[in-house]
């Protein structure tokens, strides 16, 4: 439940305050800052009432005593908030056909700009008060408070020019303390603005340095502090805002403490994702540092087994090199001499004279080939009986 700003509570109605001078006499008497609170409880009883005269006696008496702007809009405010606590409607082509007629004044549209907006704002038509927002600005378009329903209305609604108009309200020059709490209220709502809760908590500081603080700055604050994470200042925060409101409409209370008690499951909630986090992020370590042990161990088995072969094939290539190599060795030497015994025996051959040494020459030359040739054969079977036995 929205609160606005509440008169105090249990105050007597008119008809109750005690004879004494008259409203204008009542207003010369007390001091400034007090004059809002003689028109408030001069017009509680009217604004409860069902008839909506009262906004054009509040123009009247704004014109008379030459109330500031930041007065009508105090004045206009609380009076909107006891108007909606008594369930009256609100204002309508009546009340605005009489402000926009002949006898109507721009203090008096102002006036009821100022409390229909309110009464929108307190019960949240976001939709309608953009609409009249929008036809407001028409004629206050500098206006700081308007500018502030406008981007109530906005934020509310989620339309694309919300956050341009907040801009706009906050930075206006006529900007007060009703503007500021108004744009405060907007940027609440403000979910799906990127950086919203660090916009309020900002300007919230800016009320705060002001002296324009209240249990729904702190409220706000708080869920501020919430949204970002913050959850001890979160709990300051709603803390002072309790403690600010003191004995009240125990609707706000439980407001409060409903806020109060979402900031502690939002920071058990938070604790234990990251415990769970943490309980996670360690079996997932361990599954993985397992899984990879499991591949390096494959891997190095694989590449045990291909050095195991490439080294076994290697000695086999060494082998067949060095066999071959030996072998060739072997008949390069039986060559060898062969050429030698060859050469010995033509010498022979050419040296003999006769018949006799010519044969017996010949017959060693036969008989050194047949023995070439078997030495040869022999070394080749040696050979390939060791191949085999390998």
């Amino acid at each position: 439940m929205e609160q606005g700003a509440v008169p105090p509570q249990g105050r007597r109605s008119t008809d109750e305050v005690p004879p004494g001078p008259a409203l204008a006499e009542r207003m010369r008497m007390v001091p400034a800052g007090e004059r809002c609170a003689v028109l408030v409880e001069h017009f509680r009883e009217s604004a409860s009432s069902p008839s909506l005269d009262w906004i054009a006696g509040l123009a009247a008496c704004s014109e008379e005593f030459g109330l500031t702007v930041p007065e009508i809009r105090r004045v206009a405010s609380d009076l909107g908030w006891v108007a909606r606590l008594a369930e009256r409607r609100y204002p309508g082509e009546l009340e605005w056909g009489l402000a926009r007629g002949v006898a109507g004044s721009r203090r008096h549209r102002l006036v009821l700009t100022y409390v229909h907006g309110q009464r929108l704002r307190y019960d949240f038509r976001f939709r309608e008060l953009l609409e009249r927002s929008n036809a407001w600005l028409a004629e206050f378009h500098d206006d700081a408070l308007v500018l502030g329903f406008a981007a109530f209305g906005a934020l509310g609604s989620r339309a694309l020019n919300g956050l341009d108009l907040y801009n706009r309200a906050v930075a206006a020059p006529d900007a007060d303390d009703k503007s500021r709490q108004l744009c405060l209220n907007a940027i609440w709502f403000a979910d799906h603005v990127p950086g919203s809760p660090e916009l309020l908590i900002d300007l919230s500081e800016e009320l705060m340095a002001r002296g324009e603080i209240n249990e729904n700055v702190h409220y706000r604050r708080a869920s501020a502090f919430r949204r970002l994470g913050r959850f001890d200042e979160a709990l300051t925060e709603i803390d002072l805002a309790i403690d600010r409101f003191g004995v009240g409409n125990i609707l706000v209370h439980e407001q409060y403490a409903q806020e109060r008690r979402t900031i502690l499951n939002a920071r058990d909630v938070r604790r234990q994702a990251e415990e769970i986090t943490g309980e996670l992020g360690e079996r997932i370590s361990a599954r993985v540092d397992e899984r990879v042990g499991e591949a390096a161990e494959a891997l190095q088995a694989r590449i045990d087994e291909a050095a195991a072969q490439m080294a076994q094939k290697m000695a086999v290539a060494q082998q067949m090199v060095s066999d071959g190599l030996l072998k060739m060795v072997e008949v390069l030497g039986l060559f060898v001499t062969l050429l030698g015994f060859l050469i010995g025996s033509g010498t022979v051959v050419v040296k003999a004279k006769t018949f006799d040494e010519r044969a017996t020459a010949m017959g060693l030359v036969t008989a050194g080939a047949l023995v070439f040739f078997l030495l040869l054969r022999l070394t080749i079977g040696l050979r390939r009986k060791h191949r085999a036995a390998g």
